[in-house]
């Protein structure tokens, strides 16, 4: 989201970037696998498109597909909120456990 498509409630310190990507989940509280799509990233969080919805305050193992050459980029972060889209399938939030500037430095260099 670019800073004037910011609400009054939104607090980010870093700027979302839109990227598109496969990221594989693992939902450590449900024990199950999915597939979702990148829509944006930050330092802090992404937000990405799937299937299925996310249960708020799940804990996920996240490993993102930098079209870099490299290994996927591993984090781990909590589901912040998730929304079923008019054209079907779900958007949702994702917030990383500790600010990721290394793996942000891989995206925007893709």
């Amino acid at each position: 989201m670019f800073q004037d498509e910011r609400s009054k409630d939104d607090h980010r310190i870093f700027e979302r970037f839109p990227a598109v990507m496969p990221v594989s989940l693992y939902n450590v509280d449900a024990g199950k696998e999915l597939n979702a799509i990148t829509c944006d990233v930050s330092a802090k969080g992404i937000g990405v498109v799937c299937e299925e919805h996310l249960n708020p305050g799940d804990r996920l193992d996240l490993w993102l597909k930098i079209n870099d050459g490299r290994d996927p980029f591993h984090t781990k972060g909590d589901i912040i909120w998730s929304n079923r889209q008019e054209s079907g399938g779900y958007r949702a939030g994702i917030s990383f456990e500790r600010t990721e500037l290394m793996g942000m430095a891989r995206i925007l260099r893709s």
